[in-house]
């Protein structure tokens, strides 16, 4: 049986999806690694979990890349001072309160992003992400 090109280019990872910086998306939880799970520590698992887009306009409009970076967000606060709080007043798509958890910065598969929500517009907001991500990582 022959697929179509448009079905060889979706199993192989190639998403038409529009992907911009600071977009926040819905993905499934269990695609995001924790790492103190591996240390068997328990958390409780949601159906979605929202992120944040943190990889360039570059790479996001490139179809043949396949991954895109982003960081989880979570509506409780932790201990990491590096968390950014995105306040539901400034981004009103968003259902809560949410701190973007930059220390599990990491790629998904861009296919995986399952519902867009919105973009943080707010250019001060978007610097403050940048600045932190800057103390963090040094990029």
């Amino acid at each position: 049986m022959t697929t179509s090109l448009a079905e060889q280019l979706k199993k192989s990872g190639v998403t038409g999806k529009r992907i911009s910086q600071f977009d926040v998306f819905t993905i499934f939880d269990e695609l995001i690694d924790f790492p103190e799970e591996r240390l068997d520590q328990q958390r409780k698992k949601h159906a979605k979990r929202f992120v944040i887009i943190l990889q360039n306009n570059k790479d996001n409009e490139n179809p043949v890349i396949q991954v895109v970076l982003v960081a989880p967000l979570s509506t409780k606060p932790q201990q990491h001072r590096l968390d950014y709080l995105l306040a539901k007043k400034d981004s009103s798509f968003l259902p809560s309160d949410s701190y973007i958890r930059l220390r599990y910065t990491q790629p998904i598969l861009k296919m995986d992003l399952k519902a867009k929500w919105g973009n943080v517009a707010q250019s001060d907001v978007r610097d403050r992400i940048k600045d932190r991500l800057f103390d963090l990582f040094g990029f």
